[in-house]
């Protein structure tokens, strides 16, 4: 066995003997732990709550992503059938909830050392705890390949296979992007490269694939459940949202109270590309609420420091906030409606979800509405 793998072994094997993955869940022990017990397991141990116990084989790794657990599910479903009165469990340092939902939905036991756990022996044993944060830093992801696809540069990748939910290569991706920077440039008279690298492309869909968001056929790749990857990345999106307001300044609307009237005023103070995102965005194609503020994304920060000076202008509409984005791929598949620029309906749902509130049931809206019957038509 490698050192590495020694190393892990021992480490769990302390903490289930000291009750690390238990400490303060009243009633419930683990006692006898065994290291291999019988291959191929790594451990067992028994497990008691208050007057119940049951025998407890373990595998342990160290961080299992939902494709792993796919791969293993059917043995350790197996063993089940064959020992009904005994559990099987995937032990890790640390579960991410991806890999946590993947274990809840095809009945795999799983324990980890930040206290989440999920025994099921029907008829005689149940015991669930979730929710629990692993106290460690710099926990590993859930393969030395994943990375975070849903930031920065990576996320361009996810937009279009957002966008347009078909078998996709990695080249084919990289050739939408290019022609998508065309397209942009046509559209508002500025070019915005949306490239990268056909390494970054290709450790994405790994990424993805290990969380099983995508799946292969052949060399292309396909989103089978296209909501549901965009739920995830929804999630994502908003445990970043507040810290990415910090780019970003409100002003007072002195241009009037509809869209396209603040955008014809913009036209006229802007140089560079400027879109509208959120409710703003989503009213032009599925009006829903009234405005309370108009989020525009800018592409420049010459554009942001020209209208700076309109700060001190007598307010007439709701407020606006500009925003310079993360990253210029919130400008894919942007568009003009009657004239107003546009995010993607993807974009728009993400900056609605991330606000919550009344812009929750709008992203709602704008989900089942625009992007839905756009996939269903692909």
């Amino acid at each position: 066995m490698p050192a590495r793998e020694v190393q892990l072994v021992r480490k769990v094997l302390d903490a289930l003997r000291k009750q690390v993955p238990v400490r303060d869940f009243a009633g419930v022990r683990i006692e006898q732990v065994r290291q291999e017990p019988e291959r191929p397991f790594d451990v067992s141990f028994e497990l008691t709550s208050g007057s119940n116990g049951i025998q407890v084989f373990g595998e342990i790794k160290q961080a299992p992503s939902p494709k792993m657990l796919a791969e293993i599910g059917p043995w350790m479903q197996r063993m089940k059938s064959l020992k009904e009165d005994t559990a099987f469990a995937i032990i890790a340092p640390a579960l991410s909830p991806q890999s946590q939902a993947y274990c809840l939905e095809n009945g795999i036991d799983f324990l980890d050392l930040a206290g989440n756990l999920s025994i099921q022996v029907p008829g005689k044993f149940t015991l669930q705890r979730l929710g629990r944060k692993s106290l460690e830093r710099n926990q590993p992801a859930d393969s030395s390949r994943s990375m975070n696809a849903f930031s920065g540069r990576s996320s361009r990748v996810l937009r279009v296979l957002l966008e347009k939910p078909k078998l996709w290569s990695l080249t084919d991706i990289a050739k939408e992007l290019a022609a998508e920077a065309i397209r942009v440039e046509k559209i508002y008279g500025q070019r915005i490269d949306f490239a990268v690298s056909q390494g970054l492309i290709s450790k994405v869909l790994s990424s993805l694939e290990e969380q099983l968001w995508i799946r292969r056929q052949g060399s292309a790749v396909l989103v089978p459940e296209p909501k549901r990857l965009l739920l995830a990345w929804a999630e994502k999106y908003k445990e970043r949202y507040r810290w990415r307001l910090r780019n970003s300044f409100e002003l007072p609307n002195s241009f009037g109270g509809s869209v396209s009237r603040i955008s014809e005023q913009l036209e006229e103070q802007v140089s560079g590309v400027f879109v509208f995102t959120a409710a703003a965005a989503a009213s032009v194609v599925a009006p829903f609420v009234e405005l309370d503020r108009v989020d525009i994304f800018l592409g420049g920060g010459e554009s942001g420091a020209r209208l700076r000076q309109l700060a001190e202008r007598e307010s007439t509409g709701p407020k606006l906030r500009l925003i310079h984005p993360y990253d210029m791929g919130v400008f894919l598949y942007s568009r003009r409606e009657g004239g107003v620029p546009v995010v993607s309906s993807v974009q728009a749902y993400l900056d609605l979800y991330a606000r919550g509130g009344r812009d929750l049931k709008q992203a709602d809206y704008l989900l089942s509405k625009t992007i839905e019957p756009r996939w269903r038509a692909a």
